[in-house]
């Protein structure tokens, strides 16, 4: 890894860089890496060196200029990559439009043994496989702490975020005051007040209309619930089908799939009407599930009375965080509750078709989640991107996370962990093409300092210093 520059090497770049030199060339006049003169060039930017350059006089390919006097509409302290990719253009966020897509590179921290600035950008145009994050760390670590800091810097350039929140970290009582004053988060108490969502509701994407409609629903719980067995989720699914048949849906009509969905607890009425029918050959398999579902009736989450959820609202909301708090329902009713909803949102994404940049998912706690093929967190790690959605991760055990998450985050945050069977060790060594042997890695994030991590992205390793809320201050529009 690169050594911190020594004043000089520091100072004889700025020269070089008000001399009109690109970051190439002066690496090599210099013998020292291209990130390193960019890291200098940002620190310009940011008016870290007090008696260098000013901000407006750094160009977007890094170079000095003289000073312009800045727009009316240019947006004040926006955090900027020098080093833009060619036919970028930049612009200030528009809190009106609904596909944001324009994020620009978002200082992380800085490399504790280089002192480069280390940035992440989640743009589907960085060259970046896809804009999804994992984080991984002990309690007490940073973990938190980083994503409500990656959440306020996409709020800054109007990328709204959709959290959820089972143990009431992001909410208004206990988030970071920096994270209230400047993500100005909406909180949703789903998990007390309910949501007027209907999971038997009809998407555009459902091109077999109920018949999609019921899978989904049968899959969810059997996901759920694992000693729901295969009889059992055949009866549950055809007790979908026919609480939508009985509403008027036909599987061959397409015109009837814009009827008004039944309500949710439709089915469990179905199923215990099954259950009740001596005539039933299903009857004791209908019983069974309606015993395994009940409790997700028993809260009534689903119910028309519930608070609206509008995410045609929140991808709009030019920046803002949307905190649905699940805290107080039981841990399958939480799982259950999540499923329904990511896929609700998916549902409306899609509906919208493939865009840029639109929104960042936030699940923490991942071993309340499934990632078992088929499921919604599968879906939004693989096809996510497609659509606008970034999937933010965040666990505190290496065994919440599937092999298809680690191989479908590009970047990831690794506070210290322990890595008893070095399986996180290893799953980061095959991302990081800078770093000899999983075992360096290993030595490394078994250690770590608190605020301190590992931090991959563009299949690059550093240690990093995570920056404060304090640091980023000085970014950021007041």
């Amino acid at each position: 890894m690169a050594k911190r520059l020594p004043p000089e090497t520091r100072d004889r770049i700025i020269d070089l860089l008000s001399e009109g030199q690109d970051r190439d060339t002066i690496a090599a006049m210099l013998d020292v890496t291209p990130g390193q003169v960019s890291a200098v060039a940002a620190h310009v930017t940011m008016g870290t060196y007090r008696d260098g350059p000013r901000r407006s006089q750094i160009s977007p390919g890094g170079r000095i200029q003289a000073a312009q006097p800045p727009s009316d509409n240019a947006l004040f302290c926006r955090i900027e990559d020098s080093l833009n990719a060619p036919g970028e253009t930049k612009g200030p966020p528009d809190s009106n439009r609904r596909d944001v897509g324009y994020a620009s590179a978002i200082v992380v921290g800085e490399d504790v043994n280089s002192g480069e600035l280390v940035t992440w950008n989640p743009r589907p145009d960085s060259g970046l496989a896809n804009p999804h994050v994992l984080i991984l760390g002990e309690s007490g670590f940073g973990k938190t702490y980083a994503t409500a800091c990656l959440l306020t810097e996409l709020a800054q350039q109007s990328v709204p975020s959709i959290v959820f929140d089972y143990a009431q970290g992001f909410g208004l009582a206990n988030a970071s005051p920096w994270f209230v004053r400047h993500a100005h988060p909406a909180e949703i108490h789903a998990g007390k007040d309910g949501i007027a969502i209907n999971p038997l509701q009809l998407f555009p994407e459902d091109v077999h209309g109920p018949a999609n409609v019921a899978q989904r629903i049968a899959d969810t719980f059997a996901r759920v619930y694992p000693k729901i067995g295969v009889q059992q989720h055949a009866v549950l699914r055809q007790a979908a089908l026919e609480v939508l048949n009985d509403a008027g849906y036909e599987q061959r009509t397409r015109g009837t799939y814009t009827t008004p969905p039944p309500p949710f607890r439709k089915i469990q009425d179905k199923l215990l009407a099954y259950a009740s029918d001596p005539e039933d050959p299903n009857r004791r398999f209908a019983a069974s599930v309606a015993s395994h579902i009940s409790t997700i009736f028993v809260f009534d989450t689903f119910r028309p009375t519930g608070q609206p959820l509008d995410w045609s609202g929140m991808l709009g909301s030019g920046g803002r965080a949307s905190i649905l708090q699940l805290k107080g329902l039981e841990r399958s009713l939480e799982q259950a509750v999540t499923e329904f909803l990511l896929w609700n949102l998916i549902g409306y994404v899609e509906s919208l078709g493939p865009g840029p940049l639109r929104c960042f998912v936030v699940l923490d706690e991942a071993h309340k989640l499934s990632f078992a093929v088929g499921s919604p967190v599968e879906k939004l790690l693989r096809e996510g991107r497609k659509f606008g959605l970034g999937l933010l991760l965040a666990s505190q055990q290496p065994e919440d996370f599937s092999a298809v998450a680690f191989s479908n985050t590009a970047t990831k945050i690794v506070f210290q962990v322990g890595d008893e069977r070095a399986s996180v060790s290893r799953q980061l060594f095959r991302k990081a093409r800078n770093v000899t042997s999983f075992q360096e890695i290993y030595e490394i994030i078994t250690k770590l300092p608190r605020g301190t991590a590992f931090f991959i992205t563009q299949n690059v390793g550093r240690v990093i210093r995570l920056h404060s809320f304090e640091e980023r201050m000085t970014r950021w529009s007041k």
